[in-house]
């Protein structure tokens, strides 16, 4: 029994017709008509007598006209209290280290302007944990990063964009703006922890060229990383859009580095979630998509500025 087909058949007894019960829910008077038609095969009994204008139950309509009225009450009721308690069920999403500076506030803002009463909690990993942590169903959703050329995995995998981050140094530091990967030898690194995709693109790089990479300092904090790159303590790779952003700014330079350009594909992954918390994810998904197709338009403004 379908409870939209229910549904059909209250709206012609309680509007007197199939013509003003079509107009009521919005469809067409034979989608209507199907629909008694079903309901009326799934119980075995005639429901309207379609001899009499207008169309009135027949003795056994009446009866489970009462029944199907009983019915649309509980529906109603369950969706309502399912609302409420899925409203106070926190959204929990996870988020790669390697972006999370920058899509954890526009993914907040996209969920807070769509579901007010929606309680998200974020969490930042790195991000085969956070696969793993959807699978097994202790995360509703999470924002991963691959490597470019792999499509996302699952089957509720949704490609966002690209992340690129830049070589940043200091505005005053002893490189030229355009440099081969064979110049970056010798020179020290303020970096993400060991297992960031970024990083590992930069190792093989210096790696064909049989230069060791020199880390002095490992955060995942980008704001940091900023922070002692513009006092000159060593080279970075951070995303573009926080380089723009920095209060350091003026202290910074993107070098360009002939043939290494780092970048990542973006993704959002999903369990299995309610149809409350999918519209909230479709918004956040949104919103980090957004963020991302931002990055060439940056790039260029970044270029001409330094």
């Amino acid at each position: 029994m379908n409870i939209e087909d229910v549904r059909a058949f209250v709206a012609v007894v309680d509007n007197g017709s199939v013509g003003k019960a079509a107009l009521r829910l919005n469809l067409t008077q034979p989608a209507i008509s199907r629909r008694v038609q079903r309901l009326e095969e799934s119980l075995g009994v005639t429901l309207l007598d379609r001899i009499s204008k207008p169309a009135r139950p027949t003795r056994a309509g009446e009866a489970a006209y009462r029944r199907c009225l009983e019915v649309l009450r509980a529906t109603d009721a369950l969706t309502r209290e399912t609302g409420t308690a899925m409203a106070a069920m926190p959204l929990r999403v996870g988020v790669s280290y390697a972006i999370s500076e920058c899509v954890f506030a526009p993914a907040l803002d996209a969920l807070h302007r769509l579901s007010p009463t929606v309680s998200l909690h974020l969490v930042a990993n790195a991000s085969a944990p956070l696969r793993k942590a959807v699978a097994e169903g202790a995360l509703d959703a999470a924002v991963v990063v691959e490597h470019c050329g792999r499509a996302p995995e699952g089957p509720r995998a949704l490609m966002l964009g690209e992340e690129r981050v830049a070589v940043v140094a200091a505005k005053e530091a002893d490189l030229a703006s355009t440099v081969g990967v064979g110049d970056l030898a010798g020179h020290s690194w303020i970096l993400n922890p060991d297992g960031c995709l970024f990083r590992s693109q930069l190792e093989r790089a210096l790696a064909e060229k049989d230069a060791p990479l020199n880390v002095i300092a490992e955060t995942w904090g980008n704001a940091l990383q900023l922070a002692m790159i513009a006092r000159g303590r060593g080279l970075g790779l951070v995303p573009e859009r926080l380089v723009l952003a920095s209060p350091y700014r003026a202290r910074l330079r993107i070098i360009e580095v002939r043939g290494f350009r780092p970048k990542l594909s973006v993704s959002m992954i999903r369990g299995e979630v309610l149809a409350v918390f999918d519209t909230a994810l479709d918004a956040m998904a949104a919103a980090v998509k957004g963020v991302l197709s931002g990055t060439q338009a940056r790039a260029r403004r970044m270029a001409s500025a330094g």
